[in-house]
């Protein structure tokens, strides 16, 4: 049986990877060959890559990661339709590009995650469609996707997400499931979605959901979560105010104590006005202070024992994200680039040299029971 990335609970919560070693991942999300092949840097993709997928993945994308202290690949979905969803609040119209292939992903050589959408409840989402999944219908969609998704052999593979940013609250276009039935309705959505990727990979790490802040998670749903997830995966922004990234930890840790699951940060970042999206602000106001924000987000993350990693959001900039670590023509905003990469060779050391050496075979652990704490 291949060796996969485990779960492990000391002084403070690690991944583990296929050897045994402990783990913090460090990712970024959304990066996509397709932000490359705009008009105004279509040449440039050309030019560097040949026009080759393959080759921008080996040559760029994973290159660069491990030059700026990345280990991971996180969710590869980019946004490319709409405007809704980073400048006025409101849902986007269709949103997200298929991202990249595990085929692909695994080919990079570092650990990397696959994304089952089971259902179409996404905050962001202009047309949400909440099924009933309790219906047959939805645990043959489930199977489906984990048949077709699920990588029981792959080394690389971190483990399965479900849905970006569920509308387990009201959604913003007036719909949403019924709070009545909301414990159930939840159990049988975890279920299927679990039961089908377990049927086929009995393995690997279940990331769940990516939570997001802004959006909100019922109670009920927290309640359930640990008997279905390993991980609890989360989203948020909160710009680079120490006082808003205290706020975000705060409110994630109550998650996780109510839960008691380990966290990943599957999703954060921040803005600034660039030469593409000048009007893009409320963020930052510049690259150098993105940098500072990413130093404080990483080291209250890494101050914080439940959380075993964090997803930085954005690649190459586009025009309908308006911002990402390198700029519209592949080039990388230094100020960014050199705070990411001091800030996780750092933090990457000072947790490597309180830790305990490990090694060898992982050991499967068993989760706590749920914390009643209020968050």
């Amino acid at each position: 049986m291949t060796s996969v990335f485990g779960l492990r609970r000391g002084e403070r919560w690690w991944l583990t990877d296929p050897r045994g070693a402990d783990f913090l991942s460090i990712g970024v999300v959304h990066a996509d060959d397709t932000n490359l092949r705009f008009p105004h840097n279509a040449a440039i993709f050309a030019q560097r890559y040949g026009n080759s997928r393959e080759r921008w993945i080996r040559d760029g994308l994973a290159a660069d990661l491990r030059a700026w202290g990345f280990n991971t690949i996180g969710w590869t979905s980019e946004y490319v339709s709409g405007t809704g969803l980073a400048t006025t609040g409101k849902p986007v119209d269709i949103g997200h590009s298929a991202g990249l292939s595990a085929d692909e992903l695994s080919a990079a050589g570092l650990p990397y995650t696959i994304s089952l959408r089971v259902a179409e409840i996404e905050h962001w989402n202009g047309f949400p469609a909440f099924r009933d999944p309790r219906e047959p219908a939805f645990a043959q969609w489930c199977d489906y996707l984990a048949r077709t998704l699920c990588r029981p052999d792959d080394p690389n593979l971190l483990g399965y997400f479900l849905v970006d940013v569920p509308s387990w609250e009201m959604h913003p276009t007036g719909t949403g499931f019924a709070r009545t039935e909301l414990k159930t309705i939840a159990h049988a959505y975890y279920r299927a979605a679990t039961e089908a990727i377990r049927r086929h990979d009995p393995q690997h790490l279940i990331l769940g959901d990516r939570y997001g802040l802004r959006a909100g998670v019922p109670e009920q749903v927290l309640d359930i979560v640990p008997e279905y997830v390993d991980v609890l995966s989360v989203q948020a922004f909160p710009g680079v105010a120490t006082e808003r990234i205290a706020a975000a930890v705060d409110t994630i840790a109550g998650w996780h104590r109510r839960t008691g699951l380990p966290v990943l940060m599957a999703d954060t970042g921040n803005w600034c006005p660039t030469r593409m999206s000048p009007h893009h602000t409320g963020s930052a106001r510049n690259q150098a202070e993105r940098g500072l924000g990413y130093t404080r987000t990483a080291e209250a993350l890494a101050a914080s024992p439940w959380c075993v990693g964090w997803h930085w959001c954005g690649w190459v900039e586009n025009p309908l994200r308006g911002f990402g670590i390198k700029d519209p023509w592949d080039e990388p905003y230094t100020d960014l680039t050199e705070a990411m990469r001091t800030t996780n060779a750092r933090i990457l050391r000072e947790l490597t040299d309180q830790a305990p050496r490990r090694g060898g075979s992982q050991q499967p652990i068993a989760h706590e029971e749920p914390s009643t704490v209020q968050p």
